[in-house]
């Protein structure tokens, strides 16, 4: 009888634990994507050269009961300070793209200031990323926090709990 007590306090001790580290886990890689995301931001203000182009927005819509639109990917188009034609897919910025907003031509493209690495043309941004923070990456990433901190909080709840006396 008291080997299956134990076994049975012991099993929920490892769940907890395995919780509560999964939580942190969870957090800690969102905090370096955003941390990550954030610095790229800071680089492009510091290095970036900004000129004028085009963004081409991308949708991937999904069909059945939950149908819906979500960006997939932006596009830009812009020339380079040789005057050189660049074409580049925007990277993610902490999983997030920058959605360039504004009137549509004819072809779809939305015109846009564009900001670059100039030792690396091919990594552009939409300008308007400029204008985000920590703070904006961390509220596009807001499920994947708020699942890590309930797992971390609730691991590490379970784990003190148990280790009450009785």
């Amino acid at each position: 009888m008291e080997f299956n007590t134990r076994t049975r306090r012991w099993s929920r001790t490892v769940a907890a634990l395995v919780m509560a580290l999964l939580g942190v886990g969870i957090l800690a890689a969102n905090v370096v994507e955003v941390v990550q995301g954030d610095d790229r931001i800071s680089e492009l203000r510091t290095h970036g050269r900004q000129v004028p182009g085009d963004a081409y927005v991308l949708h991937a819509c999904s069909t059945g009961r939950g149908a819906g639109c979500s960006t997939s990917a932006v596009w830009l188009s812009f020339h380079d300070a040789e005057g050189l034609p660049e074409f580049a897919d925007e990277p993610r910025l902490a999983h997030t793209l920058y959605v360039p907003s504004g009137p549509r031509d004819d072809e779809g493209h939305i015109h846009t200031t564009v900001v670059y690495d100039p030792a690396d043309p091919e990594d552009a941004q939409a300008a308007g990323v400029l204008h985000w923070n920590a703070w904006n990456l961390i509220q596009h990433r807001w499920f994947a926090f708020t699942i890590g901190a309930v797992l971390a909080v609730a691991g590490s709840a379970a784990l003190a709990t148990d280790r009450l006396p009785a």
